[in-house]
């Protein structure tokens, strides 16, 4: 028994030696912001410049976007293991880490709940971080809402807007959940970020409109945002009536989808 204790004990520190020696390297701000908060930030050393959250992830050494990362700058920082959100680099760059002896572990973007459960799940096993993942999926459980009641408010997500037209986000897509959880009908149908013309949006009429903060900030802010030519004619942004929405918390799936939903549901009814 005493020997068997014994062993258990050195597999343990075994596995946390084995975690703790570990260089991680994340590529993708939804990802990053789950190995935050699994507890696990202390093994990452680089982070692309979508992850955004929490504040000590932006305090990081940068590797370029992810989804056109260089295998130079990753490779500088002398990982163990990347950690890549789907279309994470290109095939060749990706191809290249792994002859260097690094592991590349892909990530897919979580569809809906189930799946952010599961990435969770899969990452608190990756970095030895299982009792913390499942601390983490119980927390979202007991903080998303249990009974959503519908509203009559009616409401679009713009990713993006432009003389060309604008993009919106429907069905399988994280604004469509939050929407979901707040009772808000979408008014864009098709699957997917799909673009919109003026006439599509003008017949929907939305009550309100949803935009990531990077696509106001890039056009100089909320109002210029509404001033858009193809928004020119939509009473929702004659009047503004925009909700900027931080953009991880707006189309990434993250440990902090309650407070996206929270976010959106207090605009709706006026608080903010």
């Amino acid at each position: 028994m005493m020997k068997l204790r014994l062993f258990l004990v050195l597999l343990i520190l075994i596995q946390s030696f084995a975690a703790q020696a570990q260089r991680v390297v994340v590529a993708g701000g939804s990802l990053t912001d789950l190995v935050f908060a699994l507890g696990a930030g202390d093994l990452v050393v680089a982070v692309d410049t979508s992850s955004t959250s929490p504040l000590e992830a932006t305090k990081l050494p940068k590797v370029g976007y992810y989804r056109d990362l260089a295998a130079e700058g990753i490779l500088a920082q002398s990982p163990t293991l990347v950690i890549a959100l789907e279309r994470s680099g290109r095939p060749e760059v990706l191809t290249q880490l792994q002859s260097a002896g690094v592991r590349v572990s892909h990530y897919p973007k979580p569809a809906n709940v189930e799946d952010l459960f599961a990435s969770i799940t899969r990452l608190g096993n990756e970095l030895n971080k299982q009792q913390n993942a499942k601390a983490l999926i119980r927390k979202l459980q007991n903080q998303l809402p249990k009974n959503v009641e519908s509203t009559s408010a009616r409401a679009l997500f713009i990713l993006s807007a432009s003389e060309r037209g604008i993009l919106v986000a429907g069905p399988d897509t994280v604004p469509d959940i939050l929407f979901n959880y707040t009772g808000i009908e979408n008014l864009a149908t098709e699957s997917g970020f799909k673009p919109y013309n003026t006439e599509a949006i003008l017949a929907a009429n939305p009550d309100f409109i949803v935009a990531p903060s990077h696509t106001v900030n890039s056009l100089g802010g909320k109002a210029a945002f509404c001033k858009q030519p193809s928004l020119a004619l939509v009473p929702a942004a004659q009047s503004c009536k925009v909700l900027v929405l931080d953009s991880l918390l707006a189309i990434g799936m993250t440990s902090r989808l309650p407070e996206a939903i929270a976010i959106l549901a207090d605009y709706q009814q006026g608080k903010l």
